[in-house]
């Protein structure tokens, strides 16, 4: 077979799923980004299996291929649509123990175990059905009871704030899929998010004493994306902690979530970060003083010096820390927040700054097994 043809035709002729074909690196994109990718992907392929062939063994083989490439590709086109591209769980059958159902218009939710159960909210695993097919796996979130509909109703606010413009840092937030009520409780439906949290990776036996500080760096750069986002639409986070930055190894991403206890434009309407707060809280948040983006900088600083092992609350580093690197994140830990950076995008484009100079980039698996 042709040599750039039986690559093509491997791939096309092998790929049960449109993401097999296409790829998926656990990231959730606006349709338009998403579409973008996809069509990119799909006319290299294109060009291949469209050409017009002497040999009739290759020409058979590149007009079945083509079929398959149409077909992969509308599914693909309606995945994305759909928000449901790449999610986990695709085209399996519901798990056995999902039991217990509802419906939300077109969609049935099977309820798994119970994930989380706070004081206001309890999460469960979930499995999605839509018209009667298999879609995959969800998560699922509901007010223990009516009195705490207002924690569901301020994340529901909040992530749509975030997701009211199409921008990449889609992939770095939770996605809300479908809202619902239950025996007067509200719910919403969210797309599962693979990864680990920044307290599932320090627990874990390789990072137990502290993560590699050419791993942090990379963690740092998408939560300071993630967070010059949010506080351009105007929301302050204001509880970062460990449970709440959420890291997928393979894809180098990071996702922050909890958004329920955020402020939206603190200064102009008076909104308080909500309680409980942790170690990792900025002191103005803890002490009603003035809150703003700056509150989320010197949260992240916090988290960086413990993430890499060292003392957040003295801010000392363990020792192999780059002193360049130091310097930035004792930057962001001033405790007065008028001396403190306010600029998270300023402050990822100058961290990346340090890091070219620091290491030449260059993809490093990231140990979770």
């Amino acid at each position: 077979m042709d040599a750039n043809l039986q690559p093509v035709y491997d791939g096309v002729m092998q790929s049960r799923d449109p993401e097999d074909l296409f790829g998926s690196e656990d990231v959730v994109l606006p349709a338009t980004l998403l579409l973008g990718f996809l069509a990119r992907k799909y006319d290299g392929f294109k060009a291949i299996t469209s050409q017009k062939y002497l040999n009739l063994e290759d020409a058979s083989a590149a007009a079945d291929a083509d079929a398959q490439l149409e077909v992969l590709y509308a599914r693909a086109q309606a995945r994305v649509r759909n928000y449901v591209y790449g999610i986990d769980g695709r085209d399996r059958l519901k798990p056995a123990y999902a039991t217990r159902s509802f419906e939300v218009g077109n969609n049935r939710y099977y309820l798994g175990r119970k994930l989380f159960e706070g004081d206001d909210v309890a999460i469960y695993e979930a499995f999605m059905e839509r018209d009667g097919a298999h879609i995959g796996e969800v998560v699922i979130k509901v007010a223990r009871d009516a009195s705490f509909n207002d924690a569901i109703r301020a994340e529901v606010r909040n992530l749509d704030i975030l997701h009211s413009a199409e921008v990449p840092q889609w992939k770095h937030l939770p996605l809300i899929m479908d809202r619902f009520q239950s025996a007067g409780r509200a719910g919403i439906v969210q797309r599962k998010m693979s990864g680990h949290s920044l307290a599932q990776v320090r627990r874990h036996r390789v990072h137990a004493h502290g993560v590699d500080q050419k791993h942090m760096v990379w963690m740092l750069t998408r939560a300071l994306s993630a967070l010059g986002y949010a506080h351009s639409q105007g929301l302050v986070h204001g509880a970062l902690n460990p449970d709440r930055l959420i890291v997928q190894p393979r894809s180098h991403n990071a996702l922050i979530v909890g958004w329920s206890s955020a402020a939206y434009r603190p200064a102009t309407t008076g909104e308080r970060i909500k309680p409980p707060f942790g170690e990792f809280s900025a002191p103005e948040v803890r002490d009603a003083a003035e809150i703003g983006p700056w509150s989320d900088i010197y949260s992240l600083g916090k988290l960086m010096i413990w993430l890499l092992g060292g003392n957040h609350v003295t801010n000392e580093f363990p020792p192999g820390i780059e002193p360049p690197l130091q310097r930035f994140i004792l930057s962001l830990v001033t405790e007065s927040y008028l001396a403190r950076p306010a600029d998270a995008w300023a402050l990822h484009e100058q961290h990346n700054r340090i890091k070219d100079r620091l290491w030449k980039r260059k993809y490093l698996h990231f140990d979770m097994s």
